[in-house]
């Protein structure tokens, strides 16, 4: 058996396996490519603190600050606490300098000169070469968007360039383990006698819904041109710059939904409260109802006391299910709640508050008599679904889900809507259809990496998404 690391070394040495032969067995199994990958992050280890000495004694205080607001494009205090360290830092050892125009340090920006290459001209005699082959490197990498082609887990993986259209394998042994094929960062890929890293790596992973935003720019940055070199992609870094922020701000501070009913209206939880005269003569009425439109009241509960008067009554306003099952896609419109002799109706929308009202003075007559409408906020209303059990629907939905009826049925809408969906203008597609879309390059790797998030989501419900459905769409739009 092969000792632990703890163990004693088996060569009789007296000292532990891991400080003795494990060693040396690890040297022989390392490749030259681990090899070199081991000393340039050696060399590199104290980089950053190097540049930062480097700064305060070569420049005046301010050099910092006036590099963040480039990065940013506002005059915020630079926050070293930022997300987006990772990716700045980089950015403003190698890449960054003063533009010209109102600047505390014009001669850097006369000379175009990065911090990085001030260091290497100011101390080149005292730096390690691979060290300076290494920041050699880092000024020639742009940053870009790149995707995951293939993983190795553990080792690295195959990353195109979507600016630049070029693929490189990038041994990276930690992120390989967490990015999939089909997931984007935001780097640049240092390339060092041979060996390709990923350096000033955001810290937030791009899924396929955002690659149409990211190839709209690369037509932008491209022109008339049909590619887009490194030395462009530096001139326009801080285009690159601002979509990187616009996603990662996106899915590091998502803003609140914009809710919607099934209706279509604006999500705007709202409670009616009535006066009610009589409370036998209201249930029973609302018992008695005839709704128009599909539309109607069930009772849900009613409690009477040992002599037999009412105490309380609640009813399900709703547009009545489809003819497979009565109670599959029901529309609740509302909950009604008589307690004594006051009656409150719960609506999610103003609309239907309006619709409410109405339906409950027609229904009562003089019966009852309004008193006041609460507004709630659908802050308040996420947070109170989120506390409660879901256990009844959610059970419910299962139940549903399996039965054969309900499952072909919703095979057939979803793939209806997703038929649709080939001749339907997408704003992420420029407004244009899918099938309009693939006539050009451009357009044919956007719509597949919608097809790929559709993927993606689909595994995630319940029931999965048919397999069937993303082949159809290839098949139909000629992707392969």
């Amino acid at each position: 058996m092969k000792p632990g690391r703890n163990d004693p070394c088996p060569c009789g040495s007296g000292k532990k396996y891991k400080h003795c032969c494990l060693r040396a067995e690890s040297a022989a199994a390392e490749t030259p490519e681990d090899f070199l990958r081991r000393r340039v992050r050696a060399v590199i280890g104290d980089l950053a603190q190097r540049l930062l000495r480097f700064i305060q004694g070569q420049f005046e205080p301010g050099l910092i600050q006036e590099a963040w607001e480039d990065f940013t494009g506002e005059t915020e205090p630079f926050d070293p606490k930022t997300p987006h360290i990772v990716v700045f830092m980089p950015w403003f050892f190698h890449h960054w300098y003063p533009s010209q125009a109102n600047t505390r340090f014009p001669d850097l920006a006369a000379r175009k000169a990065a911090v990085a290459s001030e260091l290497i001209l100011h101390q080149r005699r005292r730096l390690d070469p691979l060290l300076v082959r290494y920041l050699e490197a880092c000024a020639a990498a742009a940053f870009s968007f790149h995707e995951a082609v293939r993983v190795e887990p553990g080792r690295g993986f195959l990353l195109r360039d979507l600016m630049l259209e070029s693929e490189t394998f990038v041994v990276e042994h930690s992120a390989s383990r967490s990015i999939h094929p089909g997931d984007m960062v935001f780097a640049q890929i240092v390339r060092i006698d041979g060996l390709a890293m990923l350096e000033g790596c955001g810290p937030v992973v791009f899924q396929p819904l955002e690659k149409p935003a990211i190839i709209n720019l690369r037509k932008t940055i491209r022109g008339r041109g049909d590619v887009v070199g490194e030395a462009r992609l530096k001139e326009r870094s801080l285009e690159l710059i601002d979509l990187y922020l616009e996603l990662a701000e996106r899915m590091l501070h998502p803003a609140m939904p914009e809710l919607q009913n099934t209706d279509g209206e604006p999500v705007e939880p709202r409670t009616l409260v009535f006066r009610v005269d009589n409370s036998e003569a209201a249930a029973a009425s609302l018992d008695a109802a005839q709704l128009a439109g599909g539309e109607d009241l069930v009772q849900d509960e009613a409690r009477r006391g040992p002599d037999g008067k009412l105490i309380e009554a609640g009813w399900t306003w709703r547009r009545a299910g489809n003819a497979i099952h009565k109670s599959w896609n029901n529309t609740t419109l509302g909950q009604i709640a008589l307690t004594g002799r006051q009656l409150k109706v719960d609506v999610n929308s103003a609309a239907r508050a309006a619709r409410a009202k109405a339906l409950v003075e027609r229904l009562l007559a003089g019966n009852a008599s309004y008193r006041a409408t609460k507004i709630a906020s659908t802050e308040a209303m996420l947070a109170e679904a989120r506390s409660r059990p879901a256990q009844k629907d959610d059970s419910e939905h299962e139940r549903l889900m399996q039965m054969p009826e309900v499952r072909q049925q919703l095979a057939e809408m979803l793939m209806r809507h997703y038929t649709d969906w080939l001749d339907t203008k997408v704003p992420m597609l420029g407004e244009r259809t899918p099938r309009e879309a693939v006539r050009d390059r451009d357009g044919r790797e956007a719509v597949e990496a919608l097809i790929a998030q559709m993927e993606r989501d689909g595994a995630r419900q319940s029931p999965p998404l048919d397999p069937g459905i993303p082949a159809m769409l290839r098949r139909e739009l000629g992707l392969g």
